[in-house]
Parts: C-alpha cells; structure tokens; sequence
C-alpha cells in the first residue's frame, strides 16, 4: 500500500449507484484515496434507462465493464456474469487496488467476489448481516459476508449476526446506512423539482417500487394483480411506477407495470429517476411495493411506506413502514393508512446522516490492518 489508498469502487444497478454516490464523490475529492470506480450490470442497459451516461456525468474516470445485462431471463444472467467475471478479472490484476467495496446482495457481486478472492485482493461489504427472507439476497448476502475481510453493517443487530458468521470483530464497522446520506444529500424541498422529473401534475402521488419475490410465495402476476387492484381505488392519485431490477421475472413484471400506466391517466413509467430518486420520494405520499428503498429511505424522508408481501421480510422496520400481504384490499388498507397522515415516524433503525465519514475511517483502518499483518 503507497500513501493513498486504492479503492475500486462495484456499482451494478442505478439502485446501489444512488446509495453509492456521496461516499464515491467524497473517495473522489479525498487526498487520502484513489477512486477507480468499476460500472456494470444494468447501468448500460436501455430498458433500466441507461444509467451509465449519469455515471459518466458525474464521475471522471470510469471503468467500464458491459457485459450484456439486458434480460432476466437465468440463462442470460449466467452469460453476463461469465463475461463480467472475465473482464473484471483482466481489470483487476493491471489495477490491484488495496480494497474492493461492494454493496448489498446483488446476485451478480458473487461473480465480482470470486474475482477478487482468486486476486487476493481484500473484500468492503456493505450493508452484511440483514435478512430479507422473501429473496435469494439472503444466501448472496450471507456468501459475500463469508469472503469479505471489512464489515460495514448498517446497525447493532446486523454487526452481531456477521460475528455469528465467524467474522473477526476487529473487522466489523457500524456505519449506519449509506442510503440515509444518500437521500438527506440529493432530497429537493421543491415540490417544482420532483413534478418535472416525473411530468405529473401538482397532485398527491405515490411512488410504485415493486420488484419479483425470488423467494417468496406470491408469482409476479399476484404480484401485479394486487398493486394495481388496490390502487384502482384511488384514481385521483397520481402513480410514479419505477422498472423493476432484473432478477428472474423483472422483464414480465416491467411489462405488466407498463400496460398498466398506458391505461391509467395521471400516472408515467419511468426506467431510472436516477439522482431524482430521494426527491419524487420525498415528495410522494407513499412509496409502495417492496423495494428495500422503502424501508431504509423513504423514513429518512418522511415518507410513508407501504411494504408488500415477504421480500423484505427479516429487516427492522421503522414506525412509518406498513406492512401489507400482496392482496387487493390488504393494500387498499396499507394505502389509506398512508393518506391518512397518521403514519409516525419517532422509529428509525437506520439512524440518520454520517454513514459517509463513518465508511471512510472504516476503510483506512482496515485496509492499514490489513498491510500490517
């Protein structure tokens, strides 16, 4: 390790790049860091908006890695995991960065991961120790925990399921919530500003965040059915529904959400909204779905979440956070709930801003550990 410390920086969604961006910006300008951020996954594919021209945007230089992730179908997911895995692979051994960061329970990160094991180049994870039992992000969640050499968990619970894990303590950091920064950070209290990234009228709205149980009981269909059968009863409501990610059924589930919003006035589809995100949720009545955004974010921003079915199920959940089956009138109830402007917010099991500097310090006391030993 020279003076500053090399960090490559994954980011594989619009999702994780959202949650990403202050602490990527802060590595940046950082004298005591180089930054290579690495971005794939989705952020190259239209259907999710594009998001790497965002990226580019923003962020001088990148590292650039498409590897076709355009389809949920499995057979297509394994193939551009292949193709990631070797050209990060290439990347990683010119490069050899101190650290790797990776965030959260991606299945495409296993890929990532195994690259950087057989390098031997010391693992960042963020966000280890949490349960979502309605997804397979549990086992990726709990693989990378198993492979990383820094814990960067988001609370006190999750710090002491990762030392059940076997993690040495010394190499477990509390650092709260990296989307909690993020949302405090990029929130516009301009109402102006999330009605023009969205094009609807000045009318209460909610968000529509919804992605396919890959470990739960309900299929995409039951999925669908029930969101847009509960929000048949609110149709002075306007609807900002976000595409979903690309897991097994995300394409079906993004057609469905799209024919719906063609048929439904005051409502728009929208790819990626991108660094609009923490401000069309600030400004929403509910985020509604089951987005882990809702349950992390959305009471940042005060605003209320109506969480479906069993994906998340296994995090905390804030007092603004309620929870629904993925049936019609179950929904409707969650969403009166929300209207009714009654939702408390005094619970918050993220905490709140500085996750960013917490994250930082956490890098270069690991990545010293790591040199001396």
């Amino acid at each position: 390790m020279g003076d500053r410390v090399s960090v490559a920086v994954v980011t594989t969604t619009r999702a994780d790049y959202y949650i990403l961006r202050p602490l990527i910006e802060d590595l940046d300008n950082d004298p005591a860091f180089d930054l290579d951020l690495i971005v794939t996954g989705t952020h190259h594919s239209p259907e999710h908006g594009s998001t790497v021209d965002m990226v580019r945007s923003a962020i001088d230089p990148i590292t650039e890695i498409d590897a076709g992730f355009r389809s949920s179908d499995v057979i297509e997911l394994v193939r551009s995991c292949g193709v990631l895995g070797t050209e990060l692979a290439v990347h990683l051994r010119a490069a050899r960065p101190d650290v790797l960061l990776l965030l959260g329970d991606r299945f495409e990160l296993l890929t990532v991961a195994q690259v950087a094991l057989l390098l031997g180049i010391p693992i960042a994870h963020v966000h280890g120790g949490e349960i979502t039992r309605g997804a397979i992000d549990d086992s990726v969640r709990n693989a990378l925990t198993q492979v990383a050499d820094v814990h960067l968990v988001a609370a006190t619970e999750f710090a002491d399921r990762v030392l059940q894990l076997g993690a040495d303590p010394t190499s477990v950091h509390n650092v709260g919530a990296l989307g909690v920064d993020a949302a405090l950070r990029g929130h516009s209290q301009d109402r102006s500003d999330a009605l023009s990234s969205t094009g609807l009228p000045d009318i209460p709205y909610v968000v529509v965040a919804l992605h396919p149980e890959t470990r739960g009981s309900a299929t995409v269909e039951q999925l669908f059915q029930a969101v847009a059968g509960a929000l048949e009863g609110f149709p002075d409501l306007g609807v900002v529904v976000t595409a979903p990610n690309t897991d097994p059924g995300g394409d079906e589930l993004s057609m469905l959400l799209r024919q719906w919003v063609e048929r439904r006035d005051r409502a728009c589809f929208v790819a990626s909204l991108g660094v609009d995100f923490p401000t069309v949720v600030g400004h929403a009545v509910a985020i509604i779905g089951n987005s882990s955004s809702g349950i992390i974010e959305a009471p940042a921003l005060m605003t209320a979440t109506v969480d479906i079915g069993d994906r998340q199920a296994g995090r905390p959940m804030a007092s603004s956070v309620v929870h629904t089956e993925p049936a019609v009138d179950d929904i409707g109830a969650g969403i009166r709930v929300a209207l009714s402007g009654q939702v408390s917010f005094t619970v918050k099991p993220y905490g709140g801003a500085g996750s960013v500097d917490k994250v930082r310090r956490a890098l270069l006391e690991g990545v010293s550990a790591g040199s001396e030993s």
